[in-house]
């Protein structure tokens, strides 16, 4: 990912090599395109340009392309899973309520999608609660795989809140949705709703922000709550 290395001076000495390429393209054969992947925004990539004391907002290419495709599972897609896993484990689950529920807790983001149909296929069959396959693809199997992932430690949610110790004024923010109950008027163009709208935290619901699922919720509620409990502040 081209965010993680941003900082990189290697990385910064490759994107220098590559537009020296460029400039030289009418004379020396070069790339006809390179893509860089990643999840910011080009403009707000802090490249380490200057001494580490200065940084500075910049894009090496000035170019960025808007990314249209959702991302997230409907619940009709995740119906078609379910459908493919049924017929071959043939565990008589319905279908759409299943799929349904599942959209309830994630909204579709994939990674949350697949941790719970993973929780229920591979864990919940030997949990006394349920006993099989066919018991744990249910709704109540739907929540406690829920219970299950938000009780271990994962890369997305380690993820989530290494954002929000780094970016203060959008966990602030979060904090007050979650923790407060306020609502804020949605604009893409306030600084802290484009970062929660570029890492898929937030999303716009009757033109205010509101947290992205309700997964996501429940860990940021677990998180201030075990943070009051233990007297820490916030931030």
């Amino acid at each position: 990912m081209v965010d993680s290395a941003s900082n990189n001076q290697v990385f910064i000495e490759f994107l220098a090599q590559l537009r020296s390429y460029y400039l030289k393209r009418d004379k020396t054969p070069i790339f006809h395109s390179v893509i860089l992947a990643g999840v910011y925004d080009i403009k707000n990539l802090k490249l380490k340009l200057r001494p580490d004391s200065e940084h500075q907002y910049n894009s090496p290419w000035n170019v960025a392309a808007k990314f249209n495709v959702d991302m997230s599972f409907s619940v009709k897609q995740i119906s078609s899973m379910l459908a493919e896993y049924e017929e071959d484990q043939h565990t008589g689950m319905d279908i759409p309520a299943i799929a349904d529920e599942i959209y309830q807790y994630t909204s579709g983001y994939p990674v949350l999608v697949s941790s719970i149909c993973k929780c229920i296929d591979e864990e919940l069959p030997e949990d006394d609660a349920f006993g099989d396959v066919a018991s744990a693809w249910s709704k109540d199997g739907v929540s406690k795989a829920v219970e299950m992932i938000l009780k271990e430690s994962s890369p997305l949610f380690e993820s989530l809140v290494k954002q929000l110790d780094i970016y203060k004024e959008l966990r602030d923010m979060i904090e007050d949705i979650i923790y407060r109950g306020r609502k804020i008027t949605f604009s893409p163009e306030q600084k802290s709703i484009n970062l929660g709208l570029m890492f898929g935290y937030l999303k716009e619901e009757n033109g205010h922000v509101t947290i992205a699922n309700r997964m996501f919720e429940m860990c940021l509620l677990n998180l201030f709550m075990a943070e009051e409990s233990r007297g820490c502040s916030f931030f």
